[in-house]
């Protein structure tokens, strides 16, 4: 019984398709798999090989050993408990990148935000899905006003955009470039490239107007020629001229044809007749002379028979059997190469000789012998060569200076690369030496005169460096060679004290240290002096009751406690007009002293009181200026050392003024000694004019000048 059972239960898993079980092993959930054939439950038959998975419930339904929780093997889990939102797509996953592809790839909860492949957003206005100009953004699907395709050629017009029909209003709508090209709204047209009105068939469109160069007629059987079309009368030309099918069918304009009885190809006017095709015995044109005779006509060749062979009308002209002539112009026995004719006999004034290169010049032929003229005397072709009777000698010019040297020479019209006209270079290995040559410190006899660095124009100046500070006086000795114990500038202001140059410190020493005419700069201040008196409108050494600017004048005061050099102090007024004091004059203004400066001395009794003269063009630019003049109304005086602002007086008048500053004619203004300072003297009140009883002009003047110059103003109460 249990055989029999066992056996019918061998014979329902054969039928049911079940696995063969291997001769051995162990199937104890009878599903058919053993552990040896890859059962890894054998305690559940719903756990075998072929079994279908179910995911995330823990068990390895089929056996594979794999995941039961990454069902789409990207490394991630699925399920319940995993954070892969889409576990059958391995490319949705956390921390995938975002794609424009509906789908939240980087199951963040968000679809398509922030994808890498997002497309560029075109401004819309039109909203006909197509966009203009640059990008604007970019996105998965596009804004409200923006499109991902551009090419939008009017973003205003809904109708205008690529793909739309072409119509006949005047605008690009498919936006192709053309407008209301090919419309489908237009009329047929056909290109008539021959202009004949006719069009080509095969090159049929539509359009809204008919342009130049179509036709709205398609029936044109030869669009490259004028003459062929529909209507055309029909010709003898081998063509069907009425696009009827049939050529030279009913010709209107037969061709003429001339009777050739010689049968040499050309024809006589006498029984001509027209056709379409030549007839036997004619010719196509009635240009034969001689009808009679095959030996005469314009493809015969002419000869020296006193007979008109070529029918050109003349007798033996240029005959083949004739010989060539040259005309002889100028009468040198030599025929012109360039104008020689056949004849059967010599013209008068031809020559059978045609070797004359200028038939203008008697003086150029063969005959003629070759000079230096830039001409080809002798008609060989060159041009003054060597062998001309007055070519000269050249010498080798090694250094292509344009001075030879030694014995190696070459004779030519015109000295050739490498060589000069005369033997006078000392040196041709140097460019630098020769005759021509300026002489320079190089210890070269430069110009080759047997001198080496003499009178060179721009040799250094070597001056006098008794101090050895670097810095030189004198007049300067010009020389190639170093002198001792000179230097090459002359800026030394005292050549004697090595402590005294350019660049040196400013020392409050009542010197120049530094070189630069100023004295003690650095320790001056604004006020250092002040301008106490100007005389600008005086008489003295005139010619009658008017100012003589050249005796005007100014005095400065100097306040301090120590003496102010005034060595290339800078004078300015208001017009612009200035000068310079210059050094080693001696203007020195003492503590309590004063000093004046005029425009010139001649008007003053005392004339040793000007320390300085602006006026005088003797002192040289820029110690004068014979423009520096006072205004008598408006004007000042500044006065600077060098960058410094030291003082200035800057004086008005306005007649409706209450207060004005002095102007009195013949009278300095003066500054009151109780306001000898650089404040003070800006104010008018501080001023006056001169007492009466102060003369400074010349004893026996017209009329006398009042002020105090060099001397102590006064009090102005």
């Amino acid at each position: 019984m249990r055989l029999g059972v066992a056996l019918l239960l061998a014979l329902a898993a054969c039928d049911s398709g079940a696995p063969a079980l291997p001769d051995r092993g162990t199937d104890a959930d009878g599903d058919g798999w053993t552990v040896e054939g890859g059962d890894c439950d054998d305690g559940d038959a719903a756990v075998r090989p072929d079994a279908p998975e179910i995911w995330y419930d823990g068990v390895d339904e089929d056996c594979s050993g794999g995941s039961d929780t990454d069902r789409d093997g990207d490394g991630v889990d699925g399920g319940p408990s995993g954070t892969d939102c889409d576990d059958a797509d391995p490319l949705v996953l956390p921390g995938a990148p975002e794609r424009c592809d509906g789908v939240d790839d980087d199951c963040d909860g968000s679809v398509d935000e922030d994808p890498v492949d997002p497309l560029p957003l075109y401004t819309d206005s039109d909203g006909d899905g197509y966009g203009a100009g640059d990008a604007v953004g970019a996105a998965c699907v596009p804004d409200p006003g923006t499109a991902t395709t551009p090419g939008d050629c009017d973003d205003l017009d809904l109708a205008s955009a690529p793909g739309q029909p072409e119509r006949c209003d005047g605008a690009d709508n498919d936006c192709d470039g053309g407008v209301d090209d090919a419309p489908e709204d237009g009329f047929p047209v056909y290109a008539d490239t021959d202009g004949d009105g006719y069009g080509d068939a095969a090159t049929g469109t539509t359009a809204c107007a008919l342009q130049e160069g179509w036709s709205g007629t398609a029936s044109d059987c030869d669009d490259a020629d004028p003459l062929t079309f529909p209507t055309a009368e029909e010709l003898c030309d081998s063509r069907d001229n009425d696009c009827d099918g049939t050529i030279d069918e009913e010709a209107t304009v037969p061709r003429m044809w001339y009777p050739d009885a010689d049968a040499d190809g050309h024809g006589v006017d006498a029984g001509s007749t027209a056709s379409c095709a030549r007839p036997s015995g004619y010719a196509d044109a009635p240009d034969d002379c001689d009808d009679s005779t095959a030996a005469r006509s314009p493809a015969a060749t002419e000869t020296c028979d006193g007979v008109d062979q070529d029918c050109d009308g003349l007798v033996d002209d240029t005959p083949s059997d004739g010989a060539w002539a040259y005309p002889d112009t100028d009468g040198d026995g030599r025929g012109d190469r360039s104008a020689g004719v056949l004849a059967c006999t010599q013209p008068d004034g031809y020559l059978p000789d045609g070797t004359d290169c200028d038939d203008t010049r008697p003086d150029v032929s063969p005959d003629v012998a070759e000079t230096c003229d830039g001409v080809d005397d002798d008609c060989d072709g060159a041009t003054d060569e060597r062998t001309a009777t007055d070519a000269r000698s050249f010498y080798a010019d090694a250094d292509l200076d344009g001075f030879g040297a030694g014995t190696t020479t070459v004779t030519a019209c015109q000295a050739p690369h490498g060589y000069a006209a005369g033997a006078t270079d000392c040196d041709d290995t140097d460019a630098r030496v020769n005759p021509g040559a300026r002489e320079r410190c190089d210890t070269l006899d430069n110009d080759c005169d047997g001198v080496v660095d003499e009178e060179v124009p721009d040799a250094p100046t070597w001056y006098d460096d008794a101090d050895g500070d670097g810095y030189g006086a004198g007049e300067g000795t010009v020389s190639c060679e170093t002198v001792a114990d000179a230097a090459h500038n002359d800026l030394d202001c005292d050549d004697a004290d090595a402590s005294r140059r350019p660049g040196a410190t400013e020392l409050d020493n009542g010197a120049d240290d530094d070189c630069d005419v100023l004295v003690d700069e650095d320790t001056l201040y604004a006020g250092a002096v002040v301008i106490s008196e100007i005389a600008r409108q005086p008489y003295a050494g005139g010619t009658g009751t008017s100012t003589n600017v050249n005796v005007q004048w100014f005095e400065v005061y100097n306040p301090g406690a120590a003496a102010v050099d005034l060595a290339g102090w800078h004078v300015a007024e208001q017009d612009g007009d200035s000068f310079y004091l210059p050094p080693d004059e001696g203007l020195v203004v003492e503590p309590g002293g004063y000093l004046v400066l005029c425009y010139g001395s001649v008007g003053f009794a005392d004339p040793g009181l000007c320390s300085w003269t602006w006026g005088d063009r003797m002192h040289g630019s820029p110690w004068f200026d014979d423009n520096f003049w006072f205004d008598r109304d408006e004007d000042l005086v500044a006065l600077y050392a060098g960058a410094l602002f030291v003082d200035e007086v800057h004086w008005t008048w306005d007649d409706t003024a209450t207060e004005n500053w002095p102007r009195s004619a013949t009278y300095s203004m003066r500054l009151d000694d109780g306001a000898l300072d650089a404040t003070a003297n800006d104010d008018l009140q501080a001023w006056c004019s001169a007492d009466k009883g102060d003369v400074w002009s010349v004893d026996g003047s017209t009329y006398d000048d009042h002020g105090t110059p060099a001397a102590a103003n006064g009090s102005c109460d």
